[in-house]
């Protein structure tokens, strides 16, 4: 087992209930934490993000100005701050189970009930530090596998993303390679998320045509419009500068025949309907076959 110093581990502590707060600053520095930016609220999460990068975020699962778990989602995603794979604990004193679930489905590395005694914290943080558990990506989710030992083999494969946390607290690497694996890792995980989302387009042009064409529209499928609508454009947005870029013309007119189908409500035109199977098995088989040709033919036919 590596020796552990968190002299140089940056934290950053949130939490609404100040008398609480103090009490796990005390906590952190009995560990020998030194350094702790402490807040009370989303926006000075948001404000510590533009001035650090924390090596691990402790935050109660409730915040009074904003969704925890739509902020933890965002940061796997890559959408906030520079590092998605930096640790997460969350914080509850009500552990209901859907807020259990919630916070799971986001990608937080664990959930803790309030209140907790020092040494409850310190070994969540050094199991953080030795045994984090690896990411899986999902169409839906990126984060730390939430597969148990007793479920079924799957096929997605588990990643070991970069640490800073571990990387500071056991001093094994320098800290100018930290930020050159992070970006490594945010390449492959996009890699991940691109291949994932190619079978999930095809999946919901599955279910959306056959309803359309017989001129229903039910609330499922208007959810799964909303899903293609999104997963289109984080596809676009995804996949710039891999070597799925060719696939980029075929994703901007998947969006465009979403929009269109979303804005057109209850009467789509019959065009936009079928394109939607044609375009999809396209972006499919141009990240299968990664050929820039191939997709500049199919384009070129769809638009005829």
């Amino acid at each position: 087992m590596d020796k552990v110093n968190f002299d140089k581990v940056e934290v950053l502590l949130i939490d609404h209930d100040t008398i609480y707060r103090q009490a796990l600053f005390g906590m952190l520095r009995g560990m020998g934490i030194r350094h702790i930016r402490q807040g009370a609220t989303m926006h000075e999460i948001k404000t510590a993000f533009l001035i650090s990068k924390p090596d691990i975020l402790i935050c109660d699962a409730y915040l009074p100005d904003g969704n925890f778990c739509n902020f933890v989602n965002g940061l796997r995603h890559n959408l906030i701050g520079g590092n998605p794979f930096m640790p997460v604990l969350a914080l509850t004193a009500d552990p209901t189970g859907d807020l259990v679930k919630e916070v799971i489905n986001s990608g937080s590395d664990d959930l803790l009930t309030k209140p907790l005694s020092a040494t409850q914290l310190e070994d969540r943080i050094k199991g953080l530090v030795q045994d984090r558990k690896p990411f899986v990506v999902t169409s839906d989710y990126i984060g730390p596998t939430r597969r148990k030992s007793s479920d079924r083999e799957s096929t997605i494969p588990l990643l070991d993303v970069p640490n800073t946390l571990r990387e500071k607290a056991t001093g094994k690497r320098p800290d100018t390679d930290i930020q050159q694996s992070i970006d490594e890792a945010i390449v492959q995980i996009n890699l991940q998320k691109l291949e994932r989302y190619g079978v999930q387009i095809v999946y919901l042009a599955d279910h959306i045509v056959p309803v359309l064409l017989q001129g229903q529209l039910d609330d499922e499928v208007r959810q799964h419009i909303k899903r293609l609508n999104f997963v289109a454009g984080d596809t676009s947005r995804r996949m710039k500068g891999t070597k799925y870029d060719h696939v980029s013309d075929l994703c901007q007119t998947l969006i465009k025949v979403a929009k269109d189908i979303h804005a057109a409500g209850d009467a789509p035109s019959m065009r936009d309907i079928k394109l939607l199977k044609p375009l999809s098995s396209a972006i499919q088989g141009g990240f299968e076959t990664g050929s820039a040709a191939t997709a500049r033919e199919i384009v070129a036919s769809i638009n005829e």
